[in-house]
């Protein structure tokens, strides 16, 4: 079905095949609208920085519109060949939605924007700032998410999401979602004949990072990379509940749950909520805060010896991505985009890690129980295995391809496009 660009687009299409030849292939001027840059909030922020990233690399003029950035924050996408730009900031405060001078004078042609984060600022920007660019509209989230978010309000808030997505596609030239499941499930909620264009995030390997497996740590630590204040929709108390009943030899140690992504203010209370709810000891939970420092990051990832993504409901899980790249094994939910992109890739040879969650918490305890007890009894095998996975991938989810695979589905006159 032809989209509002001309370009046929599928949410069955895949990174397997390359991407269709699309009407501009000369580099265009790409705008995209983020409500920050680091991603101190999640994995929309990542998601923006590493799209801008391998646009950039594409040879695409390339600028992300942030609410605010510090100097380091502006150097890193000047590294990356980004042009931070920073909000028009009214008396109340920074708002993407106002007029900004610098933004014009960069004449985009490709306007991006990100589910309900900045989908409406970037709709500004297209239909009544910029009224010859193209507009892309990125769907990251379910809306089913609702429910697991909060007891009230939740089918009001779900009404909202689902309205003002069907607005944007209205009006986009491309609409896109994250990995398959999203994909089709937002092919379902617009409707309308809109077709949806799925984009599967890439994996960074290291250069450092050789072809075999990563030495086990020795202290057995379980690491959730989460935001910490979605407990339901993320699955935090499966894990402590599933941590809490493992089951360790006589003389080894005691295993630890690390969980990396909870605001600042809400770490210590997250950490005696868990603790309360698992009966896990204190000394085994340790809940940090978010950090954009790669290396952190990296530490946090070389030192477990399994990440692991419990979700109730998730769009697409990034971070279980980033601990592939770098060979840490990982259990993700069968109710994420990345499980089913996993099983396409892969297969058979994807079910060891994807486990089952159905929202019943003895049940999800079970089988969590079972599936990191499987690792920490084998970190041999499970080690092999995360290094197999990886070497099967690394040529097969990258950023560049989704970037070109982007491009290709717009359909831009050969006058907008930057020379």
């Amino acid at each position: 079905m032809p989209s509002r660009s001309g370009q046929t687009m599928s949410g069955e299409t895949s990174l397997r095949q390359p991407p269709e030849p699309g009407v501009a292939q000369r580099p265009l001027t790409y705008l995209l609208v983020c409500d920050e840059w680091s991603p101190t909030k999640g994995g929309i922020s990542q998601f923006n920085r590493r799209l801008a990233t391998a646009l950039a690399a594409a040879g695409h003029r390339t600028c992300c519109l942030v609410e605010s950035a510090t100097d380091r924050e502006r150097l890193d996408a000047q590294e990356r060949g980004v042009k931070l730009i920073t909000a028009a900031h009214p008396p109340s405060g920074p708002n993407l939605f106002v007029f900004a001078r610098e933004v014009a004078a960069e004449d985009p042609s490709v306007v991006v924007g990100h589910d309900i984060i900045s989908g409406s600022a970037a709709w500004t920007w297209a239909r009544q700032y910029l009224p010859n660019a193209s507009l892309v509209h990125i769907v990251h989230t379910p809306s089913r998410i609702e429910p697991y978010k909060r007891d009230d309000d939740a089918t009001r808030r779900t009404e909202e999401r689902e309205r003002v997505t069907r607005r944007i596609a209205s009006d986009a030239d491309v609409v896109a979602a994250v990995g398959p499941s999203l994909a089709r499930s937002t092919a379902a909620m617009v409707g309308g004949g809109i077709s949806v264009l799925q984009l599967d995030p890439g994996m960074d390997v290291p250069e450092q990072i050789g072809d075999g497996p990563r030495d086990a740590p020795a202290n057995p630590t379980v690491l959730v990379f989460s935001r910490g204040a979605h407990i339901q929709p993320k699955g935090l108390d499966i894990a402590a509940h599933a941590v809490a009943g493992l089951v360790v030899p006589y003389g080894k140690p005691q295993p630890d749950l690390l969980i990396r992504g909870a605001p600042v203010e809400r770490c210590d209370w997250l950490r005696r909520y868990l603790v309360d709810e698992s009966r896990l000891s204190r000394g085994q939970i340790d809940v940090r805060p978010y950090t954009d420092d790669p290396d952190q990051l990296d530490r946090d990832l070389t030192r477990s010896m399994l990440c692991v993504m419990p979700s109730r409901a998730e769009g697409f899980g990034l971070a279980a991505v980033e601990a592939i790249a770098l060979g840490t094994p990982v259990r993700v939910s069968d109710k994420s985009g990345l499980a089913e992109t996993l099983r396409y890739h892969l297969g058979w040879l994807a079910e060891p890690m994807i486990v089952e969650v159905v929202d019943n918490l003895e049940q999800d305890v079970a089988r969590w129980r079972a599936a990191i007890q499987q690792v920490l009894d084998d970190p041999i095998g499970a080690f092999k295995y995360a290094a197999d996975i990886r070497s099967k991938l690394k040529d097969v989810l990258r950023w560049d391809t989704m970037a070109a695979r982007l491009t290709a589905a717009l359909a831009i006159p050969a006058q907008r496009c930057h020379r």
